[in-house]
């Protein structure tokens, strides 16, 4: 099972569910990205891409790809 982030291309923010609120926002720390930010379902990727980016703009980030 793969782990993915959602990155945005125009500011490089990462896509991430606030833990006190459940709401959904960006942040520019990789660290809070990491805690909160991590999708490990497909569908649940697609349908955050859908929800809350524009069509083109974002980078969804596979943490288990190996660059080999």
């Amino acid at each position: 099972m793969s782990r993915y982030l959602i990155q945005s291309g125009r500011n490089f923010q990462f896509l991430h569910s606030c833990p006190h609120t459940g709401d959904v926002a960006w942040t520019p720390s990789l660290a809070l990205a990491l805690r909160n930010g991590v999708i490990d379902d497909e569908e649940q990727v697609a349908q955050m891409l859908e929800d809350h980016c524009d069509k083109g703009t974002c980078t969804v980030v596979d943490l288990d790809e190996s660059g080999d």
